[in-house]
C-alpha cells in the first residue's frame, strides 16, 4: 500500500482508488440525506427539532435553504475526491481531498471530546449516535482520505 522512495512516501494506486470510492460514497450518502431532509421529511426522527438534536447536537433549521446548499457542497466534494482518486482534477481535487480529510478528522476528534462528556449537552440520542456512528465514521474515513488521497500517488504494476 505504501512505499518509501527517495521522493518520499507514496500510495499504491489501487489503495488510492478504493479509498476514494469509499470516501466519495460516504459523502454522496450524506448529500442524499440532506436532499431527503430538504423535502421536509425528518426520518429517522419524529420532527425537525428531534432530527436537529440527533444529527447536529443543537437546534438548527433543516429548511431547504440550509440543507440544499450543504448537499451541493457534499456532491461537489464527492466528485473532487473521485477525481483525485483516479489521478484527475489537478490541484483543485487535491485541495478538496485535503479539506475533506481534515474536516473528517477534526469532526472525529471533536466527537471524541464530546464522547467524554465535555461540551456536549445535546442529549442521549446525539451522545450515542456520536459515540457509535459519527465519530468512528469520521475518524476512519478521515484517516483513509488523509493517508491515501492526500499522499502522492505512485502507479504500481499489478504483480508489485
Amino acid at each position: 500500500m505504501f512505499t518509501n522512495t527517495p521522493g518520499g512516501l507514496v500510495v499504491d494506486i489501487n489503495a488510492r482508488q478504493r479509498a476514494g470510492r469509499a470516501v466519495a460514497g460516504l459523502l454522496a450518502v450524506d448529500g442524499l440525506a440532506h436532499v431527503y431532509w430538504a423535502t421536509g421529511l425528518t426520518w429517522p426522527a419524529p420532527d425537525q427539532r428531534a432530527l436537529s438534536l440527533a444529527v447536529i447536537g443543537a437546534v438548527v433549521p433543516f429548511a431547504p435553504r440550509v440543507v440544499l446548499p450543504l448537499a451541493l457542497v457534499l456532491f461537489s466534494a464527492t466528485a473532487a475526491v473521485l477525481a483525485r482518486a483516479y489521478g484527475r482534477g489537478g490541484r483543485f481535487a487535491g485541495l478538496v481531498s485535503f479539506a475533506v480529510a481534515a474536516g473528517l478528522l477534526v469532526r472525529g476528534l471533536a466527537g471524541l471530546v464530546w464522547a467524554l462528556g465535555i461540551g456536549n449537552g445535546a442529549g442521549p440520542v446525539f451522545y450515542w449516535l456520536n459515540l457509535l456512528l459519527y465519530t468512528p465514521l469520521c475518524l476512519g474515513f478521515g484517516w483513509s482520505a488523509a493517508t491515501r488521497l492526500v499522499t502522492p500517488r505512485k502507479e504500481f504494476l499489478r504483480d508489485h
